[in-house]
């Protein structure tokens, strides 16, 4: 094997395990965070709101990151790790509602320092021809790492609360001391220091759109699948193997999809995952079945968590390498903004015209962001006066590979 590969492999390891240290801290301390306010006897708004305060603040930081990328180099993520690590580490000593809400919000910030580089990286240092086959492995390494946290957290808790927090937190904490040395760090990763790369915004719509749809679903889904799952009658046992499924099939299926979107095109494959997530809310309704409802979950979680990689990686080899850091500044907080307004969103729905309106609201959502990226291609086709107005990346890619 070349050398040149042996160090892209090693970088993509490495990263795979940072990436799955930082998902492991974020989820044992955000369901914890849950539970403790409730547990404190504050209401759901209260705990959507301390949650939707950690989106926020990813989004607001989001636009600083390059910034600090430049400047402080590898600091910022290790800076990112560290504080994402501690914050989980002390949320139990709080000490009331100001204190839950700002060590929150400083997650919010460590998570954005930490997720933007890390992201950066996997696009900046990825061969084309093997882009979304990298993003899978990150995707599957996050959402593992979310689910073993979650499951670690949550037994914890029931023994000694604190010591939950403090194992989550101390994870991360050891992805920013231990595990960040060994990364080789590109001496031109957000260089940017001339003048803006232009992201095209209307270009690059599906990509973006992507991040807004996903983290739409992904918000509706934490904060109101289970009140629904209650609704119809299952146990809170149960309950609990249904979210599951919704977790193994977004880790599952995230290095598959990526490997047929660089052989079919990550944009066919993109667009294919969308009409899947459509066809099973749709169906979502109808299903209460002890098989066929956890088949459609796992459709839906399957495909929409491809939504988030797919869109990065098509994001990656239509930009310059200058402008991949602000990219995915955008990108995340793009997202975060999503999983925002998903549950409020979805829940006026639900409030309006019943509980199935969870799974149709994300659908008509789903939806409109596909026929918004259409009519975008279509307006531009015939500007162009039918000739193709985006290259085909995709198709080279492939044929290196």
């Amino acid at each position: 094997m070349p050398t040149s590969s042996v160090a892209t492999n090693t970088r993509l390891v490495v990263l795979c395990v940072a990436s799955a240290l930082w998902a492991f801290g974020f989820g044992a301390g955000a369901p914890l965070a849950s539970v403790w306010l409730k547990g404190a006897g504050y209401t759901d708004t209260v705990v959507g709101l301390n949650t939707g305060v950690y989106y926020l603040c990813i989004a607001v930081t989001a636009g600083a990151v390059p910034w600090l990328m430049r400047r402080w180099g590898r600091g910022c993520l290790a800076v990112g790790m560290v504080v994402s690590g501690l914050s989980v580490m002390a949320f139990p000593w709080g000490e009331g509602l100001p204190g839950w809400f700002l060590l929150r919000a400083l997650n919010g910030v460590a998570g954005a320092m930490s997720l933007i580089p890390l992201e950066t990286l996997v696009n900046k240092t990825s061969p084309p021809a093997q882009r979304a086959r990298n993003f899978g492995f990150y995707a599957f390494s996050v959402a593992l790492g979310m689910a073993l946290g979650t499951y670690v957290g949550l037994t914890l808790d029931v023994h000694s609360p604190r010591l939950a927090f403090g194992v989550g937190g101390a994870v991360t904490l050891l992805c920013g001391t231990g595990v960040l040395p060994w990364l080789a760090w590109p001496g031109d990763l957000a260089e940017e220091s001339h003048g803006r790369t232009p992201l095209g915004l209307g270009r690059n719509f599906l990509s973006f759109g992507s991040a807004w749809a996903q983290g739409f679903l992904e918000g509706c889904m934490v904060a109101l699948l289970p009140v629904y799952l209650l609704a119809v009658g299952y146990s809170e046992q149960y309950v609990g193997w249904l979210m599951g499924g919704l977790m193994v099939g977004v880790i599952l299926f995230q290095v598959p999809v990526a490997w047929l979107a660089d052989r079919l095109g990550r944009t066919a494959v993109l667009a294919g995952c969308y009409a899947a997530v459509i066809a099973g809310l749709g169906w979502l309704p109808f299903r209460h079945g002890p098989v066929d409802l956890p088949v459609a979950l796992f459709l839906v979680g399957a495909c929409s968590g491809a939504f988030y990689p797919l869109g990065l990686a098509v994001l990656g080899e239509r930009l310059p390498s200058a402008g991949l850091a602000r990219a995915s500044a955008w990108y995340l907080a793009i997202n975060c903004l999503g999983s925002v307004t998903g549950p409020v969103v979805a829940g006026a729905a639900m409030d309006c015209f019943g509980r199935h309106a969870l799974f149709l609201t994300g659908a008509v959502v789903v939806s409109l962001v596909l026929a918004a990226w259409a009519a975008v291609r279509v307006h531009a086709f015939r500007r162009a006066g039918g000739a193709a107005t985006e290259g085909p990346p995709e198709t080279a890619g492939r044929r290196a590979a």
